[in-house]
């Protein structure tokens, strides 16, 4: 979940089709997914799952993270699962931007859509 709300963060085709097959795979609903992917309103969610998708969409479109959205995820992950999730984000978004400013594009053999971008 953590890659893919990076990976729609910041358009990152590769990280995207690279990790779409795996969150599906690993219990992601095709809903979720699929609205991830399309900028839609997303399905109600589970509330990890909404504590990873919320803290990465603040973090990436205001630069910082709301009190109610820490606290949800320091909650549920703890303060050393907080600075990891934290720290998973922004390694795969400095990915991203290597692979973004590369035009990687997509992995071979991946049957997913690309991002609409």
């Amino acid at each position: 979940m953590a890659m893919l709300t990076t990976a729609r963060a910041m358009d990152c085709q590769y990280i995207w089709n690279a990790h779409v097959g795996l969150g599906r795979q690993a219990g992601l609903s095709d809903a979720l997914v699929d609205a991830l992917r399309d900028g839609l309103q997303l399905p109600e969610l589970a509330q990890d799952e909404a504590a990873v998708v919320n803290l990465g969409q603040e973090f990436f479109t205001t630069h910082r993270v709301s009190q109610a959205t820490f606290d949800l995820g320091h909650g549920l992950f703890g303060a050393q699962g907080m600075i990891e999730l934290t720290t998973l984000m922004g390694f795969y978004a400095m990915l991203a931007f290597t692979a973004n400013a590369v035009d990687l594009g997509l992995p071979h053999g991946q049957a997913e859509p690309p991002l609409p971008v």
